[in-house]
């Protein structure tokens, strides 16, 4: 899934789906034609499972959020004007520092934490801290220079970046905490990735990892604004040099904090402005869901994909996965991109894709409707036999081949997904909200960068 560069998240006024609409459609065709291999996430369930995320998309004060004053003399505001991508922030004036340890499960072995800072007019760091509030290890912003640092160190690992031109001063920073062993030897290390570099930007040695409690944010100079703040169990950033470019929300494929009550129906919609891609079939975005193996462990065993290939020429071809060892089907319609290379739709055409588990008829369906034409490519529609569980977890996935930075630079996209829900009736499907839509990136050059998920539109939106 593509490595994006997002952008402001707005709220849409399009067609939504009714049940009728949904339901009532005729199978055009079942048979399967055309395959191509889409790889299953590399992600390995926590031992703790919990997650700590701070968006201040709701007002209030920022004890609202499980923040505690640490220092300062003027309480913390939160505030629109300074926004990250449409999300409100909060501003931290110079010696203010708030702090947490809510809901942190202590002695996991692999964290996950992510920020975004405002830095361009003083310096902020994010820290992560022991049950005494001392530091373990620190992320720190100037404007458009990052330093990291654990005690201990002689230096710590600095460099500048090269902000984006839709960063508006915001700055995206992830990372990973996590012990490792090498041989007879273990030590804790951290990661950390910054939006705008194509590879990891540190990787430091943190003694006192293990001690892990809290975290903490604050100004040491200058006004500087937080938002879209993550400490986690649950593994979001991943480097993997030659594996596919992914980036999306959700949990699921043995990377779980919590489990969804069981569900048979998973919806989302998509709008896609405009698209610009070199080659077919490299450039997908797709939605997942997964019954209890599926969801528990690394296994395309009870994982079900239904996706849209972006090719050339503003033409699009769909696909599913149906519990076959992650191969990818295209629907008949579109034979194969080397002699059928998808089928026409205008940009800011609208899609609606749904995943459907149908106990009482032994299969799953999988389809798509383009509201922007009226051919025979408008209805998209198969199923596949099954006999398991519901689904227990779900995610979205926007991925591309592998390749290097300088070639995803030729492909472009501008698109929004939203009304990601789920459920087991059309008529009470509920969002998928902020808590449960963890972000995650893998070998995703050259951002890491994820818009917030907006919990009032279900949705989220991607330029690159």
């Amino acid at each position: 899934m593509l490595p994006k560069k997002v952008v402001v998240l707005v709220v849409l006024t399009v067609v939504i789906l009714s049940s009728a609409t949904v339901v009532n459609l005729v199978v055009r065709d079942s048979t399967v034609t055309n395959a191509v291999p889409q790889n299953p996430i590399p992600l390995s369930r926590p031992a703790g499972a919990f997650e700590f995320l701070s968006e201040f998309a709701n007002g209030g004060n920022f004890s609202d959020y499980g923040w505690s004053m640490k220092n300062g003399t003027s309480t913390p505001a939160i505030v629109n004007s300074t926004s990250y991508y449409g999300e409100p922030s909060i501003a931290l004036t110079a010696g203010t520092a708030l702090y947490t340890q809510k809901g942190i499960v202590q002695g996991d072995k692999s964290l996950s934490f992510q920020f975004a800072v405002n830095a361009a007019d003083g310096n902020g760091t994010f820290l992560i801290t022991n049950l005494a509030g001392g530091e373990i290890a620190s992320v720190s912003a100037t404007w458009n220079s990052v330093s990291v640092y654990s005690p201990g160190m002689s230096l710590p690992v600095s460099g500048n970046i090269t902000m984006g031109s839709n960063s508006d001063g915001w700055m995206l920073v992830s990372g990973n905490l996590f012990k490792y062993s090498n041989g007879s030897e273990s030590s804790w290390r951290m990661e950390v990735f910054v939006d705008n570099t194509a590879s990891v930007f540190a990787n430091i040695t943190v003694p006192l990892g293990y001690s892990y409690a809290g975290i903490e944010i604050l100004s040491s100079s200058g006004t500087v604004f937080f938002t879209n703040i993550i400490f986690t169990s649950y593994r979001m950033a991943v480097y993997l040099p030659g594996y596919n470019n992914m980036e999306g929300y959700g949990q699921g494929s043995g990377a779980l904090v919590n489990l969804l009550k069981p569900f048979t129906i998973l919806h989302a919609n998509f709008v896609l402005y405009n698209w610009s891609v070199p080659r077919y079939s490299t450039l997908s975005f797709q939605i997942n869901a997964m019954n209890l193996n599926g969801a528990e462990n690394q296994t395309a065993n009870g994982f079900f994909q239904l996706g849209v290939d972006l090719d050339p020429n503003g033409r699009i071809a769909p696909w599913y996965v149906g519990n076959n060892k992650a191969i990818a089907i295209y629907f008949k319609n579109h034979l194969s991109p080397d002699f059928m290379p998808g089928f026409s739709t205008p940009n800011g055409t609208i899609l609606g894709l749904t995943i459907q588990d149908i106990p009482s008829e032994g299969r799953i369906s999988f389809q798509i409707v383009d509201y922007s034409v009226n051919n025979q490519f408008r209805y998209w529609n198969v199923s596949v036999p099954y006999i398991g569980t519901e689904f227990y977890a779900a995610y979205t996935q926007i991925e591309t081949s592998a390749m290097n930075g300088s070639q995803l630079n030729d492909y472009r996209f501008n698109g929004s997904m939203y009304n990601i829900s789920y459920g087991s009736s059309f008529s009470s499907l509920v969002p998928l909200n902020s808590s449960y839509m963890l972000p995650y990136s893998i070998d995703a050059p050259p951002t890491w960068g994820l818009t917030y998920y907006n919990n009032q539109t279900a949705s989220y939106r991607q330029l690159d």
